[in-house]
C-alpha cells in the first residue's frame, strides 16, 4: 500500500504531498534526497522512512544525527520508529503528516480537525492600553479584500504565488459565505479554509450577544493539536471590542512589551491574530486564532488577510441576522392575519346563523310551524359551514401525513366529476374531461385528490359569474409525471392578486368563501408528493395544474409488497 507524507501548508513547499513509491526514502535539505526539504531548520541528511520488502508491512523512520531532531508525536527519536496513519512528523519544525489515504481523501477526512465541544474562557485582568501590543490598523478603514496583497510592485515571486493563492482562497471564501444553506454550515466552511491557509493551530468565532456576552459559534483545533479549552486573553479582547482594531501578537511570552500582562503569559501564546468583526459601524463579534510554534509564527499579510476575511463574515452574520429578524416579523405577521380572516369568517357565519335563530324565534311565539321549517334551513346552514370551516382549518394544520395506497388517477377524477354533475352542475358551463389512457396506477390518497379537484373545479364555475362558459379536466403522462389540468375560460386572476391564492384565509369571493378552499388543494397535492401550478390571463381564463411523480406498482413491489 502506497504511503504518503503530506506537508504542513504554511511551509509552502512547492510539493503538496509526497508518494513514498521506494522502499527507502531519504529525507533532508540536500536536493540529492528523495524528498529535498530546503529549510534551514533541516538538516543536509536528516531521516530516512523504509518499509521492507512485504507491500504491506509497516513502514519505520530513523533519524540521522539531525542538529534539529526528528519527532513523531512531538516525541524526539533516539531509535527507528514505526509510522501508523495520521502519525505527526517533525524535521527540525518541518511538520508533516504520515497516511495511506489519497490526497483527495485525506483533504476531505485528515487534513483539519474541529471540534465544538471544547469551552473558551477569556482570563486576566484587565491592564493599562501601554503595555498591550501595538495593533495594525483599523478595521473600518481596511482596503477591499485582496488590495493589500499585490499592491508591491516589486514583489518577488514567492511572495506573488503566496498573494494569488490567497486572493484565490478569498473568493472561495464568498462562494461558501454566499452559498451555505446554514450559519453554522457557513463558519464551518470559513475556519475550513482560514486553516489550510493560515498556520493556525487554534482558532475561534465568538459572537457578541445582545446582553454583551462573547459567545463561541465554533471551536477549531489543527490535527494533532489537544481539543483542550481554549484560553484567549481578556487584554487583547478588551483591546479589539474597544478600539475596533485587529491585532497582531508575535512571540508574547518573551515580548518585553507584555511584561505586565498575566492574562497574555498565562496563555502560553507564541502568536496570535485577533480581530473585530464590524458590520457597518455594529460590532458582531471577534475572529481569534492562534499558534504555539514560533516557527509559524504570523506576518503583518497574515493579519491583513484575516482582516479580509473578518470584513466578508461580519456582513454576511449581519445580514443573517437581518434576514432572521425578518422572517420572524412575516411570522407574526401571518399569525395576525390568520386569527383576523378566521375571526372574519366566524363572524360572518354567526351573523347568518343568528339571523335564522331570530325569525326562528319570532315564529315560535307566533306558533307558526310553517315559519319555523322554513326558517331551519338558514340556521342549519350557518351550522354546517360553522362545521366545514373548523374540519378544514384541522386538516390544513394537521402534520401527520395521510395513508397512500395505490388507485387509478383517472378513475378518482371519474368518480369527482359524477359527484360534481349531480351536485352542482350549472346548465350554462360546458364541463369537459380528457382523459389520457397512458396515465400509471400511482400511490395517492383518493380522498385528498377527490376534495382537491371539487375545489378546483367549483372555482372554475365561480370564475364563469353566472355566464356560459367550458371547463376542461384532462390527464397526461409526460416524462415519468402524471399531470391533471383543470382549465376554465372563465374571468381569470388579476396579476396582482395571483401570488396570493394559496395563502390560508384570502379570499376574493368576500364572506361566500372561507379562504382555505386553495390552501387545502395544495396541501392534499403536497402530501401525495405533488406540486400544483396556475397559469391565468385576466379575461381570457384560468388553468390548474397538479404535477405527480408516478410511482408504479412494480416499484411498490420492489420495496417488499407480496401483491401480484
Amino acid at each position: 500500500m502506497t504511503a504518503y507524507l503530506y506537508p504542513n501548508t504554511s511551509l509552502e513547499l512547492p510539493e503538496k504531498y509526497y508518494a513514498l513509491q521506494k522502499p527507502s526514502i531519504s529525507i533532508g535539505r540536500n536536493p540529492g534526497n528523495d524528498i529535498s526539504i530546503i529549510l534551514d531548520s533541516v538538516s543536509r541528511q536528516h531521516a530516512r522512512i523504509e518499509q521492507s520488502a512485504a507491500a504491506d508491512s509497516p513502514w519505520f523512520i530513523t533519524d540521522f544525527g539531525s542538529s534539529n531532531g526528528t519527532f513523531v508525536n512531538s516525541v524526539r527519536l533516539s531509535a527507528p520508529c514505526q509510522l501508523n496513519e495520521g502519525d505527526s512528523i517533525t524535521f527540525g519544525r518541518a511538520d508533516f503528516t504520515f497516511s495511506f489515504l489519497p490526497p483527495q481523501e485525506f483533504v476531505k477526512r485528515e487534513a483539519i480537525i474541529g471540534t465544538g465541544t471544547s469551552s473558551v474562557n477569556i482570563v486576566g485582568e484587565d491592564i493599562e492600553s501601554s503595555t498591550i501590543l501595538s495593533t495594525q490598523f483599523n478595521v473600518e478603514a481596511t482596503p477591499l479584500p485582496g488590495r493589500e496583497f499585490l499592491a508591491e510592485p516589486s514583489i518577488d515571486i514567492n511572495a506573488l504565488k503566496k498573494a494569488t493563492a490567497r486572493l484565490h482562497t478569498l473568493y472561495k471564501l464568498s462562494e461558501i459565505i454566499r452559498s451555505a444553506s446554514t450559519r453554522e454550515e457557513m463558519l464551518q466552511g470559513v475556519m475550513d479554509e482560514v486553516f489550510e491557509v493560515l498556520a493556525a493551530d487554534r482558532g475561534v468565532i465568538l459572537t457578541l450577544e445582545p446582553e454583551g456576552t462573547l459567545e463561541p459559534q465554533i471551536v477549531r483545533f489543527r490535527k494533532g493539536i489537544p481539543g483542550e479549552d481554549l484560553t484567549i486573553s481578556r487584554t487583547i479582547v478588551k483591546k479589539c471590542l474597544d478600539e475596533r482594531v485587529a491585532i497582531l501578537s508575535r512571540d508574547a511570552k518573551f515580548d518585553s512589551r507584555f511584561s505586565a500582562s498575566e492574562s497574555i503569559l498565562a496563555s502560553d501564546m507564541r502568536s496570535a491574530i485577533c480581530v473585530p468583526l464590524v458590520s457597518k459601524k455594529t460590532m458582531m463579534g471577534i475572529f481569534f486564532i492562534d499558534t504555539k510554534e514560533s516557527v509559524h509564527a504570523f506576518s503583518e499579510e497574515d493579519l491583513a488577510f484575516a482582516v479580509s476575511i473578518a470584513n466578508d463574515l461580519a456582513l454576511t452574520l449581519d445580514n443573517l441576522a437581518l434576514t432572521q429578524e425578518k422572517i420572524k416579523n412575516e411570522r407574526l405577521a401571518a399569525v395576525g392575519q390568520t386569527i383576523a380572516g378566521l375571526a372574519h369568517n366566524i363572524k360572518n357565519i354567526l351573523q347568518l346563523a343568528k339571523g335564522g335563530i331570530e325569525l326562528m324565534d319570532g315564529a315560535i311565539q307566533r306558533r307558526a310551524a310553517d315559519e319555523i321549517e322554513a326558517y331551519w334551513p338558514v340556521v342549519r346552514r350557518g351550522i354546517d359551514r360553522m362545521q366545514s370551516l373548523t374540519q378544514e382549518m384541522l386538516d390544513y394544520s394537521r402534520q401527520t401525513q395521510p395513508e397512500l395506497h395505490e388507485a387509478s388517477v383517472n378513475e378518482v377524477i371519474d368518480d369527482t366529476i359524477r359527484s360534481f354533475m349531480q351536485d352542482r352542475v350549472d346548465p350554462a358551463v360546458d364541463l369537459e374531461v380528457q382523459l389520457s389512457p397512458d396515465v400509471p396506477v400511482r400511490r395517492i390518497h383518493p380522498d385528498g385528490l377527490y376534495k382537491a379537484l371539487l375545489n378546483l373545479i367549483g372555482n372554475a364555475v365561480d370564475a364563469m359569474s353566472g355566464a356560459p362558459g367550458r371547463i376542461v379536466v384532462s390527464t397526461r403522462f409526460d416524462k415519468g409525471t402524471i399531470c391533471i389540468e383543470v382549465e376554465d375560460n372563465g374571468k381569470g386572476i388579476p396579476k396582482d392578486k395571483i401570488g396570493k391564492i394559496f395563502l390560508p384565509f384570502w379570499t376574493s369571493k368576500g364572506s361566500k368563501g372561507t379562504g382555505l378552499g386553495l390552501p387545502m388543494t395544495k396541501k392534499y397535492i403536497e402530501d401525495m408528493g405533488g406540486t400544483i401550478s396556475v397559469q391565468s390571463e385576466e379575461e381570457r381564463g384560468t388553468k390548474f395544474t397538479i404535477a405527480l411523480p408516478s410511482f408504479t406498482t412494480q416499484i411498490t413491489m420492489d420495496v417488499g409488497s407480496d401483491a401480484h
